[in-house]
């Protein structure tokens, strides 16, 4: 059986009947059989496809969002992640095109030939990915990514790779939620870097002005999903001692299975998301997964082999090995650290926690890391010297 385009063919059924249909733009399927054929009257009709870089991104985008809206499938979650990656990609590439087309090539091996303009236009290069885009966003073109906004897209990277080449088994709150955040950055990106470029072609502020209504509306139901889920869920979240979650990034971990029953020793908790519904055999799990996963430091024992500082320290009240120090009202190292114990509970600040005088804290100056204000000693001398 064939498949082939055409504007109008000629049926002559098994009762010799004669009948004259039209169908543009739908495939006629040509099956020789006794009794049964199909004369062709007409030309195949020839169409063109042209999506140029920003027309293109905007419709894997389009493509993505429409995906996410209402309930999506298992399927729906899968190309959503795939077009939502391809899309976001391809405008961060766009917009360094913008600026020298040679930025989106990755760099060349030994061995190979130049890229010149004619084999980039002809698609003969090697491109680079999200991580090298947004660094080269960043240098040299100088546009500011925040750490956030680079932290939502390596997810998406992460996501999309485990898809593409091992298979991604996850809840789908979790890629819905990962998913919201790579979408209101990418539409902060485009109104910010890309609206107002005088790059822009009339083709390309046609492209705009035809997909970005659609897609604001589209993201603005995920997120009031996400919020609605959030909402629903905050009377037991308010009774109970949340933190972080590593897949989804909401604040709806609970640390405790029972926050009434004090029967039992938080070795004995299982931490769960009631977002997304991810789960952990230990808080000590929950605790390697956050400082891993969501803060981005080395495992104990590879930070120590680098040179490094482990990512837990020692609670001075409990002693147990879970004091982290992060950014409370995010769930990210940042300016505004904190140290909180996920064995007992127990907050620390900038203040000792013993006699509350002001702790000289210092800083390591890695912008990559934020800063990290940390004391090691989590105490002042005085108390240091009582202990």
């Amino acid at each position: 059986m064939s498949i082939r385009w055409w504007t109008t063919g000629r049926y002559d059924g098994a009762n010799g009947e004669s009948v004259e249909r039209t169908q543009p733009d739908r495939p006629i399927f040509t099956d020789r059989r006794e009794g049964d054929t199909l004369s062709v009257v007409s030309t195949p009709t020839e169409r063109s496809v042209d999506f140029p870089p920003l027309a293109n991104g905007l419709d894997y985008l389009a493509d993505a969002v429409g995906r996410l809206t209402e309930t999506p499938s298992a399927r729906d979650l899968k190309y959503a992640v795939l077009h939502l990656h391809a899309g976001v990609e391809v405008l961060l590439k766009y917009r360094l095109i913008c600026v020298d087309w040679r930025l989106i090539l990755e760099d060349s091996k030994d061995g190979e030939p130049a890229v010149t303009y004619k084999r980039y236009k002809a698609g003969k290069f090697r491109s680079i990915g999200i991580g090298k885009a947004l660094k080269r966003l960043q240098d040299p073109v100088g546009i500011t990514v925040t750490k956030g906004q680079k932290k939502a897209a390596n997810a998406l990277d992460k996501f999309r790779n485990q898809l593409q080449h091992y298979g991604l088994t996850d809840t789908d709150k979790a890629i819905e939620a990962q998913a919201v955040k790579v979408l209101e950055f990418i539409l902060d990106f485009i109104d910010t870097h890309i609206t107002p470029d005088i790059h822009l072609t009339e083709a390309d502020k046609q492209a705009l002005a035809d997909a970005m209504p659609g897609i604001r509306s589209a993201l603005g139901t995920i997120t009031a999903l996400v919020d609605q889920r959030m909402q629903r869920l905050r009377p037991d979240l308010e009774q109970a001692w949340t933190a972080w979650c590593p897949d989804c990034g909401q604040l709806a971990v609970l640390l405790e299975n029972d926050p009434v029953d004090r029967s039992h020793g938080p070795e004995d908790d299982q931490p769960r998301c009631v977002f997304c519904t991810a789960h952990w055999d230990s808080r000590a799990d929950y605790v390697d997964d956050f400082t891993g996963s969501r803060l981005g430091l080395s495992g104990g024992y590879e930070a120590m082999t680098n040179g490094g500082d482990p990512p837990t320290e020692h609670c001075p009240e409990c002693g147990a090995d879970m004091l982290v120090w992060f950014d409370p009202a995010t769930g990210e190292l940042g300016p505004n650290l904190a140290a909180q114990c996920f064995y007992c509970g127990c907050e620390f600040n900038d203040r000792c926690p013993r006699c509350d005088v002001a702790l000289d804290t210092p800083a390591v100056n890695d912008p990559d890391d934020g800063g990290m204000p940390r004391d090691k000693s989590m105490l002042c001398a005085n108390c240091l010297e009582d202990l």
